[in-house]
């Protein structure tokens, strides 16, 4: 498609967007006419490869699915930030979907630029065994890279994954070399989802063969544990439970990260970024070398009583689900403050990313390191795959007490087995990943629907249809986003290919 070649040879578009708070992107642009003659200038392209992450895993990248599950009510009078994807009046001409997918095929030119550069010096026969290895890391970096984003890709604009439909299902563009051309019979079109994932998993292959850096906490830079925890996540995704098992199994044996226990450090960890259990974390180094926020509007916690100013609250039946006395999720996750902005009374507030102090000077922007991946979303992983494996329960109910004890002072141990341990299992889910931009996904995945709660106290929400008051069906067609019209009009090969929901 036209418009994707003509944005992917820079880092990403500087563009502002109003109605979705993207924040921004970087400004600094790679030159496409410039070749990579030396690992010097490989280590450069992929440094800011990199650089440009800190936006893609951030914001509304993370909390617009969130928004737009059943997990948040909006406030009364609040200031329409998500609102479009809370109230389920999104258009193929939103901002935040126009901007999420223009950012992400920008990272992904600028991942395969890095790859064929790295491609063209590992053939010149030049380089010595060490920077030979060197240069394979870099290219395994860009393949884990772009397979990431097209990951992402399908989680906001396709179906789920059933293995049965994927040949038959809209999946997403897979442009793989930077070629423009004014060509429009070679624009690219979306072809299958089974294709898009043909993809994920070659690169994620290509990743895993040439990737040599040891897992770490907190590691900087895609390690071999990062590509495997991406694998999990994927082949969960897929139905692949055998396979998202296995790789869920080899990290948590791996015995390098460590699930927390302790209240004041858990909490602590988030605030600092500083957790023991965080495979991928994207580091940021200061005020001025930061991604897009988490959003100050849903949770804009100041810290002083009766300043908080929250557009977003928490839905009661998600506080219900924690033991609120002994789960150290509960204690860092949530705060009950008083209000009197927007409405007067006693909330409780979502307090998980209140902003990183070494990110900002004086007043908080809540930026915060995004934890791509952690040791506990593995836990769970492994026990969803292992429940549907069937035959496993057990298995399942091992992995779920395990991340539990861990959460839950005094925790004991229970037994579960079938459709309770499923419903289990998928509260768990809810409980440890809140807020970090899985629900909507996850709810695709189970294929089922949502009806919004009563709410804290009715008379602080957001009241009428869509609103504090909305059931969505299974697999309702809103669910997914739709493709930006400037995409659809500038490509003849995607006339068609609009996801349902969004055709005039």
């Amino acid at each position: 498609m036209k418009r994707i070649l003509t944005i992917i040879s820079a880092v990403a578009a500087l563009f502002s967007v109003a109605s979705c708070n993207l924040e921004k992107f970087p400004s600094t642009a790679i030159n496409s006419e410039e070749a990579m003659e030396s690992v010097a200038d490989c280590k450069a392209f992929r440094n800011g490869l990199y650089s440009g992450l800190k936006y893609a895993f951030t914001g509304a990248y993370v909390y617009y699915q969130d928004l737009q599950a059943d997990l948040f009510h909006a406030v009364k009078n609040f200031g329409n930030w998500g609102g479009p994807y809370y109230s389920y009046n999104v258009t193929a001409a939103d901002d935040a979907a126009y901007g999420i997918w223009f950012g992400l095929y920008s990272y992904i030119g600028n991942a395969n630029f890095l790859i064929a550069g790295t491609e063209k010096l590992l053939a010149s026969g030049t380089l010595d065994e060490s920077d030979t290895q060197t240069v394979q890391q870099y290219y395994g970096e860009a393949c884990y890279i772009r397979a990431h984003l097209l990951f992402n890709l399908t989680q906001y604009f396709c179906e789920d994954y059933d293995p049965e439909t994927a040949g038959t299902k809209f999946g997403v563009p897979v442009v793989t070399k930077y070629a423009p051309t004014a060509d429009s019979d070679k624009y690219p079109h979306r072809g299958t989802l089974e294709a898009t994932y043909e993809q994920i998993v070659k690169d994620l292959d290509e990743a895993e063969k040439y990737i040599t850096a040891a897992g770490s906490v907190n590691a900087a830079y895609v390690t071999k544990d990062v590509v495997t925890a991406l694998q999990a996540r994927v082949a969960l995704t897929m139905h692949d439970y055998e396979t998202a098992l296995l790789k869920a199994k080899t990290l948590i044996d791996s015995g390098t990260y460590k699930l927390m226990s302790d209240a004041t450090a858990y909490a602590k960890g988030w605030v600092n970024d500083n957790l023991t259990e965080t495979i991928w974390r994207i580091a940021m180094t200061g005020p001025d070398d930061y991604g897009n926020t988490y959003g100050y509007f849903i949770y804009n916690t100041t810290g002083e009583e009766g300043n908080d100013d929250p557009q977003y609250i928490p839905e009661d039946w998600v506080l219900d689900l924690y033991d609120q006395e002994n789960d150290i999720r509960y204690g860092a996750y949530f705060d009950e403050r008083e209000v009197s902005v927007r409405f007067t009374g006693t909330v409780t507030l979502f307090v998980k990313y209140p902003g990183n102090p070494t990110l900002y000077s004086k007043v908080s922007n809540y930026a915060h390191m995004p934890k791509v991946f952690r040791i506990s979303e593995m836990y769970l992983i492994a026990a969803e795959a292992a429940y549907n494996i069937g035959g496993q329960d057990a298995v399942a109910c091992k992995y779920l007490n395990d991340l539990r004890a861990k959460r839950i002072a005094g925790y004991e141990a229970q037994n579960y087995n079938g459709t309770a341990l499923r419903n289990e299992i998928r509260d768990e889910r809810t409980k440890e990943l809140y807020g970090e931009g899985f629900r909507l996904n996850d709810l695709k995945r189970w294929h089922i629907g949502f009806t919004r709660s009563a709410g804290q106290d009715p008379s602080f929400l957001q009241q009428g249809p869509n609103y504090a008051v909305c059931t969505r069906e299974a697999d309702d067609p809103y669910f997914l986003w739709p493709i930006p019209e400037d995409e659809i009009q500038a490509n003849p090969q995607m006339k068609n290919e609009q996801n349902e929901a969004y055709k005039r």
